[in-house]
């Protein structure tokens, strides 16, 4: 049952929340790619995003790894450096509503996290190069912690690393299964399907986070 009263620490959803959904760029991006480094974008999204990927999301396995093992089997003998970059820098969209919800949150007395399924370059380039580690009090990342959303230990480790109870943990994401699996481990929740913007400036003011 939803308690705005115990609501100690906003934890913010990256990719869906904070940005905006890839896939209403992917055509864009897809062409941008094959104009840039003259290969397929569906082949290079085939190979990196396999059953595979979810060891680099953990950190067992780096991202440099696989798309190395992407450009020995389409022969591709680029920087692939520039290519990661190239990557990360049109994989972003920040939600320009969401992030006035952020800074307007951070002006109150509860903190502000993000919690993101993202391996370490990736979260790297988010807290760096977009800012986002002086706009949040922290950042966890599954590939530094070694567990992603919604497995319940991500949810554990995250209350345990705050010294929090889980119901003084308040989670805003876009996807139905971390709400219902960070619901499962005691935590408050807020689903935001990326429309209902006055839905979630609701909560976010009932639990004291807007003035």
């Amino acid at each position: 049952m939803f308690n705005p009263t115990t609501v100690d620490t906003i934890v913010w959803d990256f990719d869906g929340v904070l940005n905006r959904s890839f896939s209403e760029r992917k055509s864009t991006w897809n062409e941008g790619f094959e104009m840039e480094f003259g290969q397929s974008a569906e082949t290079f999204n085939e190979i990196l995003f396999n059953d595979k990927f979810s060891e680099v999301l953990i950190g067992e396995i780096s991202l440099i790894e696989v798309v190395t093992d992407w450009a020995g089997t389409v022969g591709y003998h680029g920087n692939l450096m520039n290519l990661i970059e190239y990557w990360f820098q049109n994989e972003y969209s920040l939600d320009d509503r969401i992030m006035g919800l952020l800074a307007a949150s951070k002006r109150s007395n509860l903190r502000n996290v993000m919690g993101t399924n993202n391996e370490a370059m990736r979260t790297q380039f988010i807290a760096e190069d977009l800012g986002f580690a002086d706009r949040m009090d922290r950042i966890f990342a599954s590939g530094l912690m070694g567990v992603t959303k919604p497995d319940e230990g991500f949810f554990d480790m995250v209350s345990d690393e705050l010294s929090v109870e889980p119901d003084e943990m308040l989670l805003i994401d876009d996807s139905a299964e971390n709400i219902e699996a960070a619901d499962a481990c005691g935590w408050q929740v807020h689903w935001f399907d990326g429309q209902d913007y006055d839905g979630l400036e609701a909560k976010l003011t009932e639990v004291g986070a807007l003035g």
